[in-house]
């Protein structure tokens, strides 16, 4: 009963809250550190943890239907919650609240379409620090590496934009009680290095706008140029109102592509033309009290959809409410909230099949019709069923690959092929994989890992061409090559792995018995280097610690195609490595044989380089 009365810290988490009688059905379950309450037909409601062993519980879970949606930690041991984090079907934001007032102060993973969702309800509550956080800070500007010109018309920009929005805000468009309902744009763009003087690649969302529904009304909210730094989104100017009457205004704000104001006042047609029946959709599936009514609801925002691309004024359009429709219907169907949606998938599918043209629509949907079929299998499945639901999943990544060999999904799931393969021990197939993709697809996201994988698996008995910038000091970094003489511990870890704790304790032990012959350097992929700093200090890992930003995706990360963690690798200290990711059990006796062969009065001290 204790579990079940704790609240989110913020309002906006959506999760189920069982009735009074209800809740005299459901259970605790022991976990590893903590417990999980269930209801009375074992779909998990809450979880709450003690992940560092200290008798106090820091971390609390909610759950939506039976799937996590909520995430909160205290990570510094102070009793209060400094860290959230949205999941599944609430999305993908985590944030930071640094000074412990209840408030995100700073967003570690923030996409596109939440980033205007907390623009929107920064104006609704006049909250100008909300704003803030998702604003382009002048560092982070700095870093994008643009030319002259585009960084001074963003400067000026940056400069008024908080000015700007105290003056919408002011005015009250719409109030606290309005919701965010929609995202609006096409497609990310990039903005190529090299491109009037751009050292680095930018991507970026020209003209993108947010729906809020408030009483009876829709109110378009345009945002204009989103900017992404690291696994962030920002804005760079404040929001505007959007009106018939503003359209040019609202063009002319672009940065990167001017687009026409015809085309502008089209496509804000569109929207307040289509957004209403959607919003009132919305509403009645998140007011839903059976999943009968869930399901006919969202079959009829799946028929909406599809009646809006098969009327949409241009391909692009066209494209924009097929992705919708298919994102939709997905997610419903991982909810479990729409039996029918792998179906309506797959005759949506069929109809793309049949037109050559729409192949690259066709790959779309199918790769999200498998990868929630094989989610919702995965959670369904019981003792050693997981294994034919596995070998499924593989047969489907391998049909999609052959049937849609230049996708924009394609290089992605060969990246699931070939770390699936690299599972089972089949190296040389995940090795062909991770070629395929840098040959075909090498600007894509998923080039950086394939290219940092092959490394990786083909390190045995080579030097590591590895630098990292240290943690808290981000002018200095640790390059593998002045370490030589040294048998060097490469251990890739995050404050979230579930026995972190242990995982340290296992390092200070080897770093305390071979204090001269041994180096233990941690990579952290920590979204935070705030949490990653705290998770230090609390279990006095005083051994180098190395981070960037990025987290999973970070540059070490990317180097070495960490995909998982913990991850090690052993180094002789000759600088060849001796393994890579061995055995608990074979970790020690691998060490200590390396260790053995290096004179103490030889090994070099261990230093950082600027």
């Amino acid at each position: 009963e204790i579990v079940l009365q704790y609240k989110p810290v913020h309002e906006n988490v959506e999760y189920t809250i069982p009735s009074a009688e209800d809740s005299q059905s459901c259970k605790a379950r022991k976990l590893e550190g903590g417990l999980r309450i269930v209801d009375g037909n074992g779909m998990t409601l809450r979880e709450v943890l003690d992940t560092n062993d200290d008798k106090a519980v820091d971390e609390w879970r909610y759950f939506l239907n039976g799937l996590e949606v909520y995430r909160e930690k205290d990570t510094n041991g102070d009793k209060k919650k400094d860290q959230f984090q949205w999941a599944t079907t609430a999305g993908t934001r985590m944030g930071i609240d640094s000074d412990d007032d209840g408030k995100i102060d700073q967003w570690k993973v923030l996409s596109a379409a939440e980033l205007t969702a907390e623009v929107a309800m920064a104006v609704a509550s006049g909250d100008a620090a909300r704003f803030d956080a998702v604003l382009l800070t002048a560092d982070e500007l700095k870093e994008l590496g643009l030319g002259e010109e585009k960084y001074e018309q963003i400067k000026a920009k940056l400069l008024g934009a908080r000015e700007k929005f105290t003056a919408v805000a002011d005015s009250k468009p719409f109030t606290a009680a309005a919701r965010w309902t929609q995202f609006n744009s096409v497609r990310p763009y990039s903005y190529p290095a090299g491109t009037d003087g751009s050292e680095k690649n930018v991507e970026f969302y020209e003209n993108a706008s947010a729906v809020v529904h408030e009483g009876e009304s829709d109110i378009e909210i345009a945002v204009g140029t989103l900017i992404r730094v690291g696994q962030v989104w920002k804005v760079i100017d404040a929001p505007m109102i959007a009106t018939a009457e503003n359209i040019n205004e609202v063009a002319a704000n672009n940065v990167f592509i001017q687009f026409s104001t015809s085309a502008a006042a089209a496509a804000a047609g569109g929207t307040a033309q289509s957004s209403e029946e959607l919003t009132k959709l919305d509403e009645q599936i998140n007011q839903a009290q059976t999943m009968d009514e869930m399901a006919e609801l969202h079959a009829k925002r799946a028929d909406l959809l599809e009646n809006l691309a098969q009327n949409a004024g241009n391909a692009e359009e066209r494209a924009q409410w097929i992705h919708t429709l298919a994102d939709g219907v997905t997610g419903a169907i991982q909810q479990g909230i729409y039996p029918d949606g792998p179906a309506r998938l797959k005759t949506l599918l069929d109809t793309l099949k049949a037109s050559e043209d729409d192949k690259a629509l066709a790959a779309y949907v199918q790769f999200r019709l498998m990868s929630s079929e094989y989610t919702i299998s995965m959670m369904k499945a019981s003792g050693t069923g997981w294994l034919q639901v596995r070998s499924k999943w593989l047969e489907d990544l391998a049909a999609f690959i052959q049937e849609y060999p230049d996708a924009q999904d394609t290089a992605e799931a060969m990246l699931q092929l070939a770390m699936e393969n690299e599972n089972d021990g089949t190296e040389d197939k995940a090795l062909a994989l991770y070629s395929e993709i840098l040959t075909k697809f090498p600007e894509s996201t998923s080039a950086a890992k394939a290219k940092g994988a092959t490394t990786r698996l083909e390190c045995i008995g080579k030097p590591l061409a590895f630098t990292a910038k240290v943690l808290g000091q981000q002018d200095k970094q640790v390059n593998l090559e002045s370490l030589k003489g040294r048998v060097v511990v490469l251990h890739f870890w995050a404050s979230w792995m579930s026995d972190a704790a242990r995982e340290m304790d296992k390092l200070k032990e080897i770093a305390a018995k071979y204090p001269q012959q041994v180096i233990v350097l941690g990579v952290n992929v920590d979204d935070s280097a705030e949490i990653a700093q705290q998770f230090v200090d609390t279990n006095r890992m005083n051994w180098y610690q190395m981070r960037e930003d990025g987290g999973m995706e970070s540059r070490p990360a990317n180097v070495l195609g960490i995909f998982n963690v913990p991850t090690i690798f052993v180094i002789g200290a000759d600088g060849n490595v001796i393994s890579r990711n061995p055995l608990s059990t074979e970790l020690l006796p691998i060490i200590a044989e390396a260790a053995n062969a290096v004179k103490p009065a030889a090994a070099p001290a261990a230093k950082s380089a600027k």
